[in-house]
């Protein structure tokens, strides 16, 4: 465990060290490798250099390297004060227990002071990474059959990271994990087909109490499963929702689609896919050497689709067959021929279940040579080409891929598509921006409808926009890329080429609908963040001002801020882009048109919609009194005071505000700063004073006018003073002449 807390604090905080395995993409290696395309009579599987670059290369049989992706962090002192939650379970920072970690969180010992009998721990989850918020609020003190018991939950803070984190509490199971049960050399097979027989009828058991609570688990692996007591008799299933769905699982136990994804990008998916989690638990189990061991992802996908998963999976050398039914049925790559809960139920009362059939993908006869690999079927062409797309472009526009498809497929409802396709983007080429990259995405799901979103370098399942965008922004990387995919319509090209066959599908084209009209309004409380927190309710606000205080609630919002005024720049708003989006998000009401005023270029506007907004949010919530926010915002009423023209009423307004701000009313100080009466007595104070300087401004020129030297009396007084003058000039000279 050798990373210090200030490493996992820079992991948590504005976004993990993109190098770090515990958020390593699942991609294949560098797009840049030199790959061609060729016919050949010969199949080969990609080799493992295909993946020389993939920091995620775990496989499941290896438990040491699974430690690899937890968050590491030094723990506190033995003697360290513990955290509290509620006033009532103590979380201790100085006792981690490691045995009970998840990929994302980490466990530590807690103890409730009522009941101090129990055997608790709690998991601190990765601050920053999106968790399944909504799962949490419906098992949380609830008994879910073959699941951990999650007792509370809630904000603490966590002198490890400096900051608040939300922590889990559950009960302890009392027995180890199975995936340390099946490695120990003591552990006969006979007690590891009765453990996995146990793990078989729980785990459906699992999933049944999940379908009554419209729950998905997406987390069923073997080190998330552990024996409930001492005695082995008594099986239950790990967490999961300390992260995004299908984020900690390794590709095996994906569907062969949902393993394209990115980790962040795999979606909600439904129970169909923890069906075939189950399926692939179990297979892993029965056999002493995994069929997987040592390869990469890429070879993983490639093997599960070239043969099925089922074949894939499941090899020569089993612990007992009795269980090759029931994983069959589990593992059917078609989610239509897959085992639900019908066949389950019949095979939990030991009835006969009709056996699937094993469908092998349709193969072409003569091979596609691209990335290395001699392909034969459609489906492992597109992923190769999806990871390569430089080289994949090639293919396209030179029609090798249309030749191959024709020759040995004879698809002409997918050849001429693709022909359009490359007909309409080179007309666009020179006008639209990323032609290319449009033409290949389309080409990929035209080939494989059934994959991820692929755009760019990365790829996301429908269901998986939102935490997928989450991740990339945790990471440090470029978040952009997902709203640029959605503003180009990569999702339509997606829902158009699909089969339909998606049960949500209207509800996330109306979803994506949505995200584009909030990226093209430019203003706080829309673009980019505005879509980071609609698309995901267990994500927190991550505004620099409030971010350590780690707030999934709107609820909480203007606590945090009013604690925030003593340590922040008080001369800034303290609502900025992430936090007007988060209010936007969270708000029950319809906050569109209040935020759309607080990018005025109006700064008294602005700054006037920005305690509107908190004085609404301060009433809605009843939070009492805020002396820090009502401090913080009574420095920023410059502009607002401003507005008023009597200087005599600025400076007793000025004056008024410090008297309110200790009272930490936000209605009271817009009262003072935006009272209609004395606006309106305002106002017509000064449309006075304008029109009585209009009337003494027009007296002076009339001044000005009548005397003036072009005026009229100007005039007449001119010619009187030239007769005065020359009178005078006249009797001078008469005396001048009377004296000579």
């Amino acid at each position: 465990m050798g990373d210090t807390s200030a490493e996992l604090e820079k992991k948590s905080g504005s976004g993990l060290d993109p190098n770090a395995s515990v958020l390593s993409d699942n991609t294949i290696g560098p797009e840049s490798q030199k790959t061609g395309h060729q016919n050949s009579s010969s199949e080969e599987a990609p080799t493992d250099k295909t993946n020389t670059d993939n920091p995620k290369k775990i496989m499941p049989d290896d438990p040491d390297q699974l430690d690899t992706r937890l968050p590491k962090l030094q723990t506190a002192a033995n003697n360290s004060s513990p955290s509290s939650l509620n006033n009532r379970y103590d979380i201790y920072p100085g006792n981690p227990l490691p045995e009970f970690n998840s990929p994302s969180a980490r466990a530590f010992k807690v103890e409730d002071r009522m009941q101090p009998q129990l055997k608790l721990f709690g998991l601190i989850c990765i601050p920053g990474l999106p968790i399944r918020l909504s799962e949490i609020e419906k098992i949380s003190g609830k008994v879910l059959p073959g699941n951990l018991n999650l007792i509370s939950f809630g904000n603490i803070n966590w002198p490890i990271l400096k900051q608040k984190c939300l922590v889990l509490i559950f009960k302890s199971p009392l027995g180890q994990r199975i995936d340390k049960f099946f490695q120990s050399k003591q552990t006969q097979n006979i007690k590891k087909i009765d453990a996995i027989n146990l793990i078989a009828k729980t785990g459906i058991t699992s999933l049944f109490s999940l379908r009554e609570r419209q729950l998905t688990n997406r987390s069923i692996r073997p080190d998330n499963i552990f024996f409930a007591d001492a005695d082995r008799e008594e099986i239950v299933f790990g967490e999961f929702v300390t992260s995004p769905p299908g984020f900690d699982q390794p590709i095996v136990y994906e569907t062969i689609e949902r393993s394209m994804a990115g980790e962040g990008g795999r979606g909600q998916g439904t129970l169909d896919d923890d069906i075939y989690a189950l399926g692939a638990t179990l297979a892993f189990l029965l056999q002493n050497q995994f069929p997987f061991r040592g390869k990469s992802n890429e070879q993983i996908i490639f093997s599960k689709i070239t043969l099925n998963s089922y074949q894939a999976l499941v090899g020569k050398k089993l612990l007992t067959r009795d269980l090759s039914g029931v994983i069959r049925g589990m593992l059917q790559d078609d989610v239509i021929e897959r085992w639900g809960f019908k066949e389950l139920d019949t095979w939990l009362r030991n009835q006969p279940v009709k056996l699937s059939k094993n469908v092998v993908p349709k193969k072409s006869r003569r091979a596609f040579r691209f990335g290395e690999v001699d392909h034969r079927n459609l489906k492992t062409l597109a992923y190769s080409m999806s990871t390569r797309r430089e080289s994949a472009l090639e293919v396209i526009k030179d029609g090798s891929i249309e030749n191959w498809i024709a020759k040995n497929f004879k698809d002409e409802e997918l050849i001429n598509p693709i022909a359009v396709a490359k007909e309409n983007f080179a007309a666009l080429a020179e006008t639209m921006p990323h032609a290319d990259e449009l033409l290949l995405s389309r080409v990929l799901m035209l080939i494989d409808p059934k994959a991820p979103i692929t755009y760019k370098d990365i790829s996301y399942m429908p269901d998986g926009f939102g935490s997928a965008m989450a991740t990339e922004m945790l990471r440090g990387g470029n978040a952009e890329i997902y709203t640029e995919s959605i503003i180009n319509g990569i999702p339509d090209i997606w829902y158009t080429t699909s089969d339909g066959t998606n049960p949500y599908q209207y509800t996330e084209i109306e979803f994506y609908s949505k995200m584009i009209g909030y990226l093209q309004k430019a203003g706080p409380g829309f673009g980019i963040e505005r879509c980071l927190y609609e698309s995901n309710t267990g994500f927190a606000c991550q505004s620099p001002i409030i971010v350590k205080e780690n707030i999934f609630s709107i609820d909480f919002l203007l606590q945090s801020l009013n604690a925030a005024e003593k340590t922040v720049d008080t001369k800034n708003s303290p609502i900025d882009r992430h936090i007007a989006a988060f209010i936007a998000a969270r708000s029950k009401a319809d906050m569109d048109e209040p935020l759309s005023k607080l990018g005025d270029l109006d700064d008294t506007i602005k700054t006037l919609s920005m305690l509107k907004l908190l004085v609404d949010l301060q009433k809605t919530m009843n939070t009492g009194t805020l002396l820090g926010l009502a401090k913080w915002v009574g420095g920023l009423m410059g502009p607002v005071i401003k507005l008023y023209h009597s200087r005599e009423k600025r400076k007793e307004v000025e004056a008024a505000v410090p008297k309110i701000v200790r009272s930490g009313s936000l209605s009271e100080l817009l009262s003072l700063l935006d009272n209609p009466l004395e606006k309106e007595k305002d106002e017509e104070n000064y449309l006075t004073a304008v029109d009585e300087f209009g009337e003494t401004a027009d007296e002076i020129e009339k001044i000005k006018g009548n005397t003036g030297p072009e005026s009229e009396s100007g005039d007449r007084t001119s010619k009187q003073a030239a007769a005065i003058i020359s009178g005078l000039i006249m009797i001078l000279l008469i005396i001048i002449m009377i004296v000579t």
